[in-house]
């Protein structure tokens, strides 16, 4: 009950998502797939190869790239890879983070939140769901139009570590003008909830979604 008294809370979409998160996604996957091959040997091509820590395919960006700087500042050790790590760029770093990002991953232990809610398809499907369930809800009165979706996917890809960019407008400044009101944020949380229950999404993956998209209510309700 407790999760779902939160997921209630959820906004237009799950439109609001953590800005932090969302910025460490910020490279590009196609220089990051050149730029991992010095990784190939140990992690192999896709990175799904266990080399004594964790595989690196499905990792999401935010933990790549934490995990590298940290690497590179003698934070962690490791004889092969405090050395590579020093002539990386932080663009380097954001790059080969969205590359592997994108990289599906053979088991789910140490995967972003992205591929553990199902990758590209399923985020999509729990978005155009949404959308239509509330479209269809007379509390919402024809508010939500649906073409937001695009933006959505995009920024619930980027939000949960997965190998996304997203490009939309801030939250306060997206709604803006919209005058979102407390039983409007309500009603299309529980249309999110009924599809993320529909499609049997577990408990620690509701909470983790919870996790990026409560903390900017404030910034959609009354705006």
């Amino acid at each position: 009950m407790k999760a779902k008294r939160l997921l209630t809370g959820a906004v237009l979409g799950a439109l609001a998502l953590l800005a932090a998160t969302a910025a460490s996604a910020t490279g590009n996957a196609q220089a990051g797939s050149a730029k991992s091959m010095f990784c190939a040997g140990c992690h192999g091509v896709d990175g799904n190869v266990a080399y004594i820590s964790a595989r690196l395919a499905g990792q999401s960006t935010q933990r790549f790239h934490d995990g590298l700087l940290a690497f590179k500042a003698g934070r962690r050790f490791h004889p092969v890879m405090n050395i590579l790590s020093v002539g990386l760029t932080e663009q380097d770093t954001q790059d080969m983070a969205m590359f592997y990002a994108g990289q599906k991953p053979l088991e789910l232990k140490d995967a972003s939140l992205f591929w553990r809610l199902g990758g590209h398809d399923a985020i999509g499907a729990a978005v155009d769901e949404t959308i239509k369930l509330s479209r269809a809800d007379p509390r919402l009165a024809g508010r939500l139009s649906g073409g937001c979706a695009t933006k959505l996917k995009e920024q619930l890809c980027a939000a949960t570590g997965g190998p996304c960019n997203y490009t939309g407008r801030d939250m306060k400044s997206a709604h803006a003008g919209l005058a979102v009101t407390e039983a409007e944020f309500g009603a299309v949380g529980e249309n999110l909830v009924k599809v993320l229950d529909a499609f049997k999404v577990p408990d620690r993956e509701k909470s983790e979604l919870l996790g990026l998209i409560m903390p900017f209510k404030g910034q959609i309700v009354g705006q």
